[in-house]
């Protein structure tokens, strides 16, 4: 474990480029934006997209040595709460029935997670359509003359943040809390072991196949399917809507994931003891019994 945690703090130390790759994509992003709102010509664009279209691909790689030392972190803190609870000598046994559905269950969570993440950002982003289409029926907005409620598309995506991520902050939260209460530290830690697991696989994918979608819409938009096949096309449409998934996927689920399995494994190391006060087995467990 010791191991482990030297190599989570190696994996973290080269943080500046990390953060240097992940800014890039956004960074581009922001400057294609700029670019076609300034009235810029199309060849800007297209060169913008470019260097978007190699900033997703950093990113993705960037987002690799996140979701790694995410893992490596979790890992030491796993064993930092069996080391807790007086389970290192005994070990846990997945084909117990406790742990084992515990397993089951953990593994399941970073699916739940990222379907409330993903569908916060739908939510928001429709309230943000139905804000600017109602902006765009004041007189004047759509011929320039009158200035749109910018504050009010802002106030709207920053209140949907806040309360969107109630819920999934909830379920990160309390779920080890009332596992090991209610059924005790091994079923706890088949819980943490399922959800250390599942969860770096599926941030990993979803950081992967986000980049892709997004790099595909820019593929075809650049005329990589052939010049009849750019933007306003059926082929550009579906890329488009696959795009729509594929954002929210690399940029709110994937790295969310990070968050959800290391603070559930500090949750449960801050509640180890209370968890063994009773005698290693949780109150439904004792009941069985």
């Amino acid at each position: 474990m010791f191991g482990i945690a030297c190599g989570a703090l190696g994996i973290l130390s080269p943080l500046s480029i990390d953060l240097t790759i992940d800014a890039y994509g956004p960074i581009c992003d922001n400057a294609g934006g700029i670019a076609e709102m300034a009235h810029l010509p199309p060849d800007v664009r297209e060169k913008t997209d470019a260097l978007d279209g190699a900033g997703n691909t950093t990113a993705a790689i960037g987002k690799g040595f996140a979701i790694g030392s995410a893992a490596l972190v979790s890992l030491a803190l796993f064993g930092a709460f069996v080391t807790t609870v007086d389970l290192a000598d005994v070990g846990v046994d997945i084909l117990q029935p406790f742990q084992f559905s515990g397993l089951l269950v953990g593994a399941m969570l970073p699916y739940w997670f990222s379907a409330m993440t993903m569908k916060s950002v739908g939510k928001a982003a429709l309230d943000m359509v139905v804000e600017v289409r109602n902006q765009f029926k004041i007189p004047g907005v759509l011929q320039g003359t009158v200035k749109p409620d910018y504050a009010r598309c802002v106030a709207i995506s920053t209140a949907a943040s806040l309360r969107e991520m109630i819920a999934p902050a909830c379920l990160v939260i309390l779920t080890p809390i009332l596992v090991g209460f209610l059924f005790g530290v091994r079923c706890l830690a088949g819980l943490l072991a399922g959800a250390l697991v599942s969860g770096v696989q599926m941030a990993i994918s979803s950081s992967n196949t986000g980049g892709a979608w997004d790099n595909a819409k820019k593929y075809i938009a650049a005329g990589g399917l052939g010049e009849d096949k750019r933007k306003h096309t059926p082929q550009h449409d579906a890329a488009v809507i696959g795009d729509t998934v594929g954002d929210p996927l690399k940029d709110t689920s994937g790295p969310a994931l990070n968050i959800l399995i290391k603070l559930m494994a500090i949750i449960s190391v801050v509640f180890g003891r209370s968890f063994a006060n009773k005698n290693t087995g949780g109150l439904l467990q004792q009941w069985f019994a």
